[in-house]
């Protein structure tokens, strides 16, 4: 994909042409964002993000993209302020419970990290990493059974989806826990 990349004539994403021709449409400056952010321009992603929510102060897709950036420059209320908006626009989004209860790992609120991994996996009960997240808060409050359970649950799912890596390292925790 590099290859291809090096391939196209650059365009400055400042002069990127659906803004130019769509200025007020949210779904512009949200794709923008996201350019911007793997690209490394952490701002201007950020910036991006916050045009996208003020055109349309119910994309909630806005907020979960904002929420994860504000998490990595290290604004853990701001990301929860933006995952809670998420979830109240779309309460169906397992994503927006899963990244939320990242954060409340982070900061340490863990019975809330396993609320929102719980929901996630009610809502999604494919991903393995929502299994395995939850383990760890689990193991952490104690409830070594429980954690068991769930890596079995997250390595079974990484077997089904050909992920060997990953079930292998889960296996391994498996023996740690």
């Amino acid at each position: 994909m590099h290859d291809n990349l090096n391939d196209q004539p650059e365009i400055p994403i400042d002069s990127h042409p659906d803004l130019q021709q769509h200025p007020q449409d949210e779904r512009e400056y949200y794709n923008r964002g996201r350019l911007r952010d793997l690209g490394g321009d952490r701002e201007g992603a950020l910036a991006d993000y916050n045009c996208a929510i003020q055109i349309d102060p119910n994309y909630a897709k806005a907020y979960v993209n904002r929420g994860l950036l504000r998490d990595r420059l290290g604004d853990r209320q701001g990301a929860l302020a933006d995952y809670d908006r998420a979830i109240e626009l779309d309460d169906r989004s397992s994503t927006s419970y899963y990244n939320r209860g990242n954060v409340r790992y982070r900061l340490e609120d863990l019975h809330g990290a396993v609320v929102d991994y719980d929901r996630a996996i009610y809502l999604d009960n494919t991903r393995p990493k929502f299994y395995y997240n939850r383990a760890m808060a689990r193991v952490y409050l104690g409830d070594r059974v429980g954690g068991r359970e769930d890596l079995q649950s997250a390595a079974e799912l990484f077997r089904q989806q050909d992920r060997d890596w990953d079930y292998q390292r889960t296996l391994e925790k498996i023996q740690e826990v």
